[in-house]
Parts: C-alpha cells; structure tokens; sequence
C-alpha cells in the first residue's frame, strides 16, 4: 500500500492535486488547517497552513510550501515559482506578518512538501538552507513521498478505519486498471465496504468521504500514467454517488463540518469532471469531425459493439454537460457573470461536439437496446437546456423512424434484451419473439415526450400510430421516483420507483406534455430527492445513467433545464 501511494504522490501535480490532498490529510491527522491553497490571493509562499501535532510532538503552526514531483537543482532555485524563492517568502513576509495572533505563541515548522524526492544533487544546498534560517521558534521539515506515504497509512487510510479486506479490494483495482470491468468491480466492493462500515456521525462520513477522495485520486493517476482512461471514468462515477450517499444527511446547515462534507463531495464531482474532460479530449474530440469517426475507433468491428460504444459515449458527454450547465446556473445565482460567461462558451462548445458525434455517426440513430433511452434522454436534456431544440427535433425524429422501419421490417430494432449473447443473436426470426423482444418499451414513450417538447407533430403522430398498431402489444412505462427512491437511487441497492404502465401516446403535442404535467404532479416524490432538494440535481442524472434506470421525467418539465444559460 506504501508504494501504491508513494507513486501517486510522485505523480499529482502541484496545483489542483496535491495540494487539494494535503488539507485532508492533516485534517483526518486531527490539525486545524486555517489556510488552504486559492487563486487569486497573495499567499507569500505558503500553499497549506495547520496548527496541531503529529506524532509526538509538541502543538505547533506547520506552513507547507508544496511542490509536485522531485526537488532537483532547477525547481529549488530556477526562478519566482522556486521552492527557495517560495521558503524566502514565507520567513521574509508570513512569519513576520500574516500569522494570526492566537497562533503567534506557537513554534513555527516550515516544511518543504514534495510529492517525490530530494534529490542528492541538491541536498546540501537545501540543508544548508535550513540551517541558516533556523530560529529558535522557526524550525524546517522536509516532507517527501515517502513520509507523506506514511501520513497517509496512519491519518485518511489508517489501519483501523481500513481494514486488510478493504485495502485488498482497492490494491485489486489499482492493479487491474487496465481490465475495465474486473477494476470497477473491485472498487465498487471497496465503496461497498465504506459505506456499510461508516458509522452516522458527522465525523465519521468526513473521514469515509475523504478515503473515497484520496483512492479515486490514486486510482485516476495510476490511469494517467498507463494511458486508460476507462476505468477511473466508470470508477469516478460511482465514487461521486457513494460520495454524496454517505454525506447527504450532515452536509446541512453552516457547521464546520457540514461545510466541509460539501466541500469534499464537490471536491469529488470535480475530480469526475477532469476525468471526464480527459475523456472527451483524448477520446471523442479528435475523431469527431470525422464521418464514421467514433465508430471507427471502437477496437472492434462488430455492429453491436460499436452500437453500445456509441450510445454510451455520448451519455457520458451530456451527463458531463449538465454538470457544467448546473456549474453556470450556481455561477450566475452567486453573481459571478465573468466565469459564468467562461462557463456559458465551454457549454457551447460541449454541445457542438455532442451534434457533430451524432451527425457523424448515424448508428446514433438506430438504437439496438431499448434502455438506451437514457442516453437519449440525457442528450436531450442538454441539448435542449443550451438552446439546440432544433437539433434534438430532427435527432429524434430521425430515431423514431429508424426505430419504427426497423421493427416492421424485423430488422435490428431496440429490444429489452441487456445480455451481450442474447443481443449478439437478435434479432431472431419468429413473431412470438419479436414480442418477447418487445415486450415493453420505456424509448417510445421518451421519443413521444421530445417529439411533444420540441413541437414536433408529425413524429408523434407517427409514434401513436405505430404504438396503437404494430407495437400495440408492447407495454409502454415510464418510471418515476417513489417512496424508496431515496434509498436506492445512488447507490444502485435495489429497485425503485413507480411504474406508469399501458401509457397511451396522445396525437397532440399539447395533449401528450398535459398528460406528462399531470403525471409528475400525482407523483412529487422527485422534489424529496436529497440531491433536488440541496441543488446538486445532476447527481439525480449521474445515478440514472450509471446504474441505468430512466431519468425522471420531472426533468423534463423543470424551468432551469429547459430555460438555462444559452
């Protein structure tokens, strides 16, 4: 476990990484950390500032100058953003004016942190530093990987709060990043395994959620370092909803601690979205222009594989999008129009990149499995919040016909099907199998939903025709949050909900959204989600294309999706 976390500290860089993993690390060590790294302020060299002790040692103001990777001869004295430059400021100007009073007693230890080693070419030089602005109350420390290893194993992944059986399931994961689906499920065991054990105290989910944060850390720079993305993007998912499972009920109110639960379940919904960013960046943004682009790159050339690659890539975009979009709304409620404009332009950007996959790739228009109306749904939903109607008109009018020639032509059309060996052999000849295949159906009804929102008359004709004649037999659903929502939702424990079964397709754009109005006011549980009720409701979005369950169609009508920053 030493040299799992030793590499990972070598690996972080300095600015939105280590030093985002050091504040935790002294806070689960018992200090107080008073002064954390920001942008835009003066910090005169010092990156994290904690008063308490560690190990044996007597209470004391540690002030941390952080710097990623090793101290060679070039980042010790190569300049302003130096660490001698950095250690200067802080004995110059902080220790002489910026410590608060009730610290000004304290012995002082100024630690040089580094996410590698000291290397032997620059030793001297930094020995001899410390030894000439040593004081009687200003004392130095280096902290390498190593030492920061240790911290680690005796402070977030202490031996008692993780036990041989969880730190076995994590090194399981670290281990096999290059297998996908045996990664993810080792890490999903090790999530498992936090979330039973931690105990409902606020304290304890501050220690749960920090583990979650510093192992999902070292999962993705292991990745980084091999290349796969894969597997810490599936991972990152589910760490952000155990995440929130675990916080939701002590992240209330303006305490300590509640404020620092939020700040950690953010701190993980970012960690996601740099995940997911370098996704797209290294996997989607280079082929999208391409015609067949995506397809092409799926490293198998079976129509099935690339169908279910497909569909699944661009749930990932949208879902990454409306995060973004929540970002902006929360950026223009706090009144920041500057970053909120930013935000506004990347939000473009992200969906001019989702329409050219689509446009690019037409097996987008011909779904093969009938839950891939999620995917839709989320796209949509996006789309449709940054202002694209139009796109998701024509896109859905596109699948509806696709989706409709296919199945009376017995074609591949979408089935309920979700065994790899079963959709590999559909479809199959027969019509008692082409019901079975279809026995229900959660993707017309989705395609009746946005045909009725983006005014779009002639495909819901169409669709209600098609429901009512040869697809009479399937059972049209859509599912809503119930009473055990809450329960289940994040974390993928069980089923949940309540069903809307036998749903009939209206023929008019104004009747079908009525029908959906009245639906989701008979059903309010959705407005007792904890992630709806505290503002993160992507989250909501997150577990339905996770753990694929349909997204809530409360979605559909709620006024910041539908009207948001465009």
């Amino acid at each position: 476990m030493k040299l799992i976390f030793a590499h990972y500290l070598a690996s972080l860089k300095e600015r939105g990484e280590l030093d985002v993993v050091i504040p935790d690390l002294l806070s689960e060590l018992g200090m107080t950390v008073f002064s954390r790294p920001s942008r835009g302020t003066k910090q005169y060299g010092v990156d994290v500032a904690a008063v308490g002790t560690i190990g044996t040692g007597e209470r004391s103001l540690y002030l941390l100058s952080i710097k990623p990777g090793d101290l060679k001869r070039s980042t010790w004295d190569g300049g302003p953003q130096s660490m001698r430059a950095s250690l200067n400021q802080i004995v110059d100007v902080y220790v002489q004016k910026h410590i608060p009073k009730r610290y000004s007693d304290l012995p002082i230890v100024v630690v040089l942190c580094l996410g590698g080693e000291l290397h032997e070419g620059v030793r001297l030089d930094v020995e001899g530093y410390m030894e000439r602005q040593s004081r009687e109350k200003t004392t130095f420390d280096v902290w390498n990987g190593d030492r920061l290893a240790d911290l680690l194993l005796t402070g977030v992944l202490r031996e008692n709060a993780l036990p041989e059986t969880w730190r076995a399931s994590f090194r399981k994961a670290v281990a096999l990043v290059d297998e996908p689906d045996v990664c993810v499920t080792h890490f999903g065991q090790f999530l498992d395994d936090i979330r039973r054990a931690c105990r409902p105290t606020r304290s304890a989910r501050l220690t749960a959620s920090r583990q979650i944060h510093v192992a999902l850390w070292t999962l993705y720079v292991w990745a980084r370092e091999t290349g796969n993305i894969e597997a810490p993007y599936r991972c990152s998912e589910r760490a952000m909803l155990f995440c929130w499972e675990i916080s939701k009920d002590s992240m209330l109110g303006n305490a300590t601690g509640s404020r620092r639960l939020r700040d950690l379940v953010v701190r993980v919904i970012t960690v996601h979205s740099q995940i997911a960013y370098e996704f797209e960046t290294s996997c989607i943004t280079p082929r999208a222009e391409l015609h067949h682009g995506l397809a092409e790159a799926v490293p198998s050339q079976a129509a099935l594989d690339i169908n279910l690659t497909l569909f699944d890539a661009v749930g990932r975009l949208a879902s990454h999008g409306l995060w973004k979009w929540h970002a902006c709304v929360n950026l223009l409620t706090g009144g920041d129009r500057e970053e909120a404009e930013s935000l506004r332009a990347e939000l473009h950007t992200q969906a001019e990149l989702l329409m050219k996959v689509i446009g690019n790739n037409p097996a987008l228009c011909t779904p093969i499995k009938d839950n891939q109306a999620i995917d839709i749904d989320i796209c949509c939903l996006f789309l449709n919040s940054v202002g694209y109607t139009e796109f998701v008109r024509q896109w859905v009018q596109q699948i509806a016909s696709a989706t409709m020639f296919a199945y009376k032509a017995n074609s591949t059309y979408p089935c309920i099907l979700r065994e790899y060996r079963d959709l590999a052999d559909h479809p199959r000849k027969g019509s008692e199998y082409r019901e079975r295949a279809t026995a229900g159906s959660i993707l017309v009804p989705t395609l009746a939903a946005w045909a009725a929102i983006t005014g779009d008359a002639g495909t819901l004709e169409a669709l209600a025709d098609f429901a009512s004649g040869p697809y009479k037999h399937s059972t049209l659903q859509l599912l809503f949050p119930g009473l055990d929502t809450e329960e289940h939702v994040y974390c993928g424990s069980g089923d949940h909900g309540v069903a809307l079964i036998e749903m009939r397709i209206e023929r008019s754009c104004v009747k079908m959204l009525a029908v959906i109005k009245s639906e989701c006011a008979k059903l309010a549980e959705f407005g007792a989600l904890s992630a709806v009720q505290r503002g993160f409701w992507p989250m909501v979005i997150s577990a339905s294309r996770h753990h694929r369950v349909p997204v809530p169609p409360h979605f559909w009508l709620m006024g910041r999706v539908a009207g948001g920053p465009r």
